[in-house]
């Protein structure tokens, strides 16, 4: 059996519970990326439907990969479901006030996504952002290329120079009212990933009871250029909700979410059932007249003076494909982009479902969400009607070429997936741990988790094996795969170390369990046989006591051990927990650098402190505390949360941590501070 190994880095991406709104949109000539033929075989009308459109089942059926051939088939398939969920307000989603569509003009639709976006890898010598797959790059609010550090920091894009001893800002650049998330570093272009919200009053008669808002959420892309000062080249506003992406070489992979927009929907005119079936009605045959437009999205390319340079919807009807089950009236799509040719969408993809948690090979790329049935029950259901049996649906993309991504198979498995690490492909399998309760129902006598191992058939996920009864009355907490090897936390008062043996994917099996008070939220190999935990110690009750770090020896998987442990004071804790990007392990030195909060609480006023601190492992895999490093107002009575340290990265013989205050550099051996810049 092959050992784990240290090629693969890192942690967390919570489940979205909710699929936002969305912004008018076009049709137009340009099309990113080729139309393809489909073999797939329809009826003689084009169309598969399912043989109940508001329940569907739970488990995909067989040849779940249906492209549609045209337009008239696609519009058929949306059309005919939509108007069996349409009211009398539209297409209503409680969280939300009426989400999908509004009574803007499209003039003013596009004005408005405009106005909103107005108002790497890891080197030899310096490290990369703490991803989970080795060359697979994720998106991030701190990339170096080992001679400049970029960094996202309140509202603000900020370029320093860390090639001499004293770091300097060589570059400022305010982002504006736009909710920037992350970044992407190639060569000297940034890729700002953010979204934009606009709030639509719809236009309605004066005796209408009930005025709907319709909040329209856009994704934006922005191409900056650092060679000299930051400097916007392009930005482009896509119709949707930012879901994840991921880069190989310089292939971006943009994944979002966008539902049905641009419908002036009719309203009760009154009072009473008579007007509200007039509504009703009236939205149908608004449904029944829609084109591709209302249902794929829409995306506004704007220069650096804001004039439009390009516009279009995303994808054809032939690149738009639909699981045999429905699954909503969401379109998940995947933008490919070249970034070493700045902003260039060189293709486009989607299907009919929607998206939460992302997780990619260098070859193949998978999105899961919770099906459709659980979606409409969190949205509108009781305890008494929850469904029974849910699942979580995955759908995997070949991102293989450079120039073009491609919708190959999806499937199910039972349960809920934690974040990105619950899923994992080895020699061509997908690995996927879940529970069957999720935390936001709460922890029952009946939860338990499972690894279930996917193979792909003709267009269909299928499960070829399976393990469970994992942590029954308990939920997981994490999850790591290495090669033939998954580890799985799960945790309610003490906290299971199960050790999963791969080898024969047909036949999963537990081979080895640890128990300890506590839990692990993050694991991270760092050597033959060594695994490092982070998460928090508790009492024998499962009441946590503050941050962890465990180090456990899994040389042998059928007899996992800890064989050492670093303890913080009460009321400490680590983004780490729920922010793997947050964690630095330099295997060169076998040095972590471990981001903690701690406050007071109980203790003394002077034990709050905001920082990180630096653990060295040697060669036995036990740890040393090297040095806590904490930036101006981040280790005194007069403690700033500004101070908290957000990421750490090694260039050279330097490590340099960064917050919302500044850049510190501190010798890579001892920690000791060697300069400070202040932002």
């Amino acid at each position: 059996m092959s050992r784990p190994t240290t090629t693969f880095i890192t942690l967390f991406i919570a489940v979205a519970v909710v699929a936002a709104a969305y912004s008018a949109g076009t049709s137009s000539n340009f099309r990113p990326g080729e139309g393809g033929s489909s073999s797939a075989t329809l009826p003689p009308d084009g169309i598969d439907r399912p043989a109940d459109p508001i329940r569907p089942k739970a488990v995909l059926a067989s040849n779940a990969l249906v492209p549609f051939e045209a337009c008239d088939a696609f519009l058929e398939y949306v059309t005919s479901q939509a108007v069996e969920l349409v009211g009398p307000y539209g297409l209503e989603d409680p969280f939300y006030s009426p989400r999908w569509g509004g009574n803007l003009a499209l003039e003013d639709a596009v004005a408005v996504a405009d106005g909103a976006s107005r108002a790497s890898g890891q080197g030899i010598d310096y490290s990369g952002s703490n991803v989970q797959v080795l060359g697979v790059d994720e998106p991030d609010i701190v990339k170096t290329d080992g001679e400049r550090i970029v960094v996202l920091s309140e509202g603000t894009l900020i370029v320093a120079d860390v090639t001499g001893q004293q770091p300097e800002v060589i570059g400022r650049m305010q982002v504006g009212d736009l909710a920037v998330q992350n970044l992407f570093l190639s060569g000297d272009t940034v890729l700002l990933f953010g979204s934009a919200w606009s709030t639509v009053y719809p236009i309605i008669e004066a005796d209408v009871e009930y005025a709907p808002v319709y909040n329209s959420p856009t994704v934006q892309l922005i191409e900056v250029d650092i060679i000299d000062d930051p400097e916007i080249i392009r930005t482009m506003s896509i119709d949707g909700r930012f879901i994840s992406a991921r880069m190989v070489g310089d292939t971006v992979r943009l994944v979002l979410t966008s539902g049905p927009v641009g419908f002036d929907w009719s309203f009760p005119t009154g009072s009473g059932l008579r007007a509200e079936r007039k509504a009703v009605a009236e939205n149908r045959e608004i449904i029944e007249a829609s084109t591709e437009d209302n249902w794929i999205p829409f995306y506004v390319v704007t220069d650096a003076n804001g004039d439009v340079t390009d516009e279009g919807l995303l994808f054809d009807c032939d690149r738009a494909n639909q699981p045999v089950e429905f699954s909503g009236l969401d379109m998940l799509s995947v933008v490919t982009i070249d970034l070493g040719a700045g902003l260039d969408v060189v293709d486009a993809t989607g299907v009919l479902a929607t998206g939460d948690t992302v997780y990619a090979s260098t070859d193949s790329l998978y999105v899961a969400t919770q099906n459709w049935e659980v979606w409409q029950w969190a949205q509108t259901g009781t305890e008494d009607d929850r469904p029974e049996g849910v699942t979580t649906e995955i759908h995997k993309f070949d991102i293989s070429r450079n120039d073009r991504t491609v919708y190959v198979a999806a499937g199910s498995v039972s349960g809920y997936l934690l974040n990105q690490f619950s899923m994992d492909e080895y020699e061509g399998l997908l690995r996927v741990a879940s529970t069957s309760s999720p935390n936001w129902w709460g922890v029952g006598s009946d939860s338990e988790s499972r690894v279930t191992v996917l193979g792909e058939d003709d267009g269909e996920l299928v499960e070829i094996g399976m393990v469970d009864g994992l942590g029954k009355t308990e939920q997981i907490y994490s999850v790591r795969f290495m090669e033939d090897v998954a580890y799985v936390v799960t945790f309610r008062q003490t906290d299971p170390l199960y050790t999963i043996d791969l080898s024969n994917p047909e036949r999963p099996e537990v081979v080895g369990e640890l128990k300890i008070h506590g839990y692990s939220a993050y694991l991270h190999p760092i050597g033959d046989g060594l695994l490092m935990g982070i998460g928090q110690d508790a009492t024998d009750s499962g009441r946590v006591q503050g941050t962890q770090v465990s180090i456990f020896d899994v040389s042998d998987i059928s007899d996992p051990t800890r064989i050492d442990q670093f303890t913080l004071n009460k009321g400490s804790s680590s983004s780490v927990e729920f922010d793997h990007l947050a964690f630095l392990y330099w295997d060169q030195t076998g040095l972590a650098m471990v981001p903690v909060q701690q406050w007071w609480w109980d203790s003394k006023p002077d034990s709050a402190f905001f920082g990180a601190v630096g653990l060295r492992v040697d060669d036995d895999g036990y740890l040393e505390e090297v040095r806590r490093i904490a930036h101006p107002g981040g280790d005194d009575e007069g403690w700033d949360p500004r101070a908290q340290i957000l990421r750490s990265v090694v260039v050279g013989d330097s490590v340099y941590t960064v917050s919302a205050k500044g850049i510190m550099r501190s010798d890579l051996d001892s920690l000791r501070e060697e300069a400070w810049l202040s932002f």
